[in-house]
């Protein structure tokens, strides 16, 4: 069975609004036996959260297993490790990350130091980041991406930018549990079988994520900005639906 892994924001829904077509093309799926996952970058809301709003809007069934987000990433890269991690995020993030691993809030005594998004982030938290690098922490970011989308035309400053700065005053790169990163490849590799399939609308993690995993990729059309050249997508429709009216097609043919 072929599996479709798809984004979400931009893609299947926006803020709290399903996108036209959506719900009927889930439908066709379950009758050509296309398994559907939903690969999403957001770390604001826990799985069941995104879940639970996936149910309400889909109106069906999900299961929690078929969504992957940078925190069930994480939890699954945390299993058996005992690191004292501090959390740069919001407390939502950093309630999570005790339940799952041992959190303080002292980053001089940290093993490990989460980049998740705060609504504005300091220089002095820049500064204490390094200071925990340079004193033997290991700095992992939820993910890289620059902006998110709160509505149609409306876009807020993501984890990216803190995640950027960094790296360039350290001159390192930063590992993240985020598309199209190798953490989150990896686990897709090691979790789900035959990926055929990534639809989404930006390029620098949808597209990539599926090059980095050998599926074909679509783009669909999204107010976001995207940085990369939208050419390296093997396919580019205006929305959701017209991917999947695409994808059972070809299989008939």
């Amino acid at each position: 069975m072929n599996t479709i892994a798809t984004d979400l924001d931009g893609t299947i829904y926006l803020n709290n609004e399903i996108i036209p077509g959506v719900i009927e093309s889930l439908l066709d799926l379950d009758k050509h036996n296309l398994k559907i996952i939903f690969i999403t970058n957001n770390s604001s809301q826990a799985p069941m959260e995104i879940c639970n709003k996936l149910e309400k809007l889909l109106s069906r069934d999900i299961d929690l297993d078929q969504i992957v987000t940078p925190l069930v990433i994480l939890k699954q890269y945390l299993e058996n490790k005992n690191l004292m991690i501090y959390v740069h995020g919001s407390d939502n993030l950093s309630n999570f990350v005790n339940s799952i691993a041992n959190v303080t809030t002292n980053i001089d005594e940290s093993q490990m130091v989460l980049i998740g998004r705060k609504e504005k982030y300091t220089q002095l938290e820049v500064n204490n980041i390094m200071s925990a690098y340079q004193n033997g922490s290991n700095i992992y970011a939820l993910n890289k991406d620059l902006t998110f989308p709160i509505n149609e035309f409306e876009f807020e400053e993501g984890n990216g930018a803190i995640v950027k700065e960094v790296e360039k005053l350290l001159n390192i790169e930063i590992r993240s549990f985020g598309k199209p990163d190798k953490l989150y490849s990896n686990f897709l590799h090691s979790n789900f079988e035959n990926i055929a399939y990534v639809i989404g609308d930006r390029v620098d993690t949808d597209i990539l994520l599926a090059n980095e995993i050998n599926a074909k990729s679509y783009l669909v059309n999204s107010s976001i900005q995207n940085y990369l050249s939208d050419e390296i997508a093997d396919f580019k429709f205006d929305k959701f639906s017209d991917c999947i009216s695409s994808i059972i097609k070809n299989l008939q043919n």
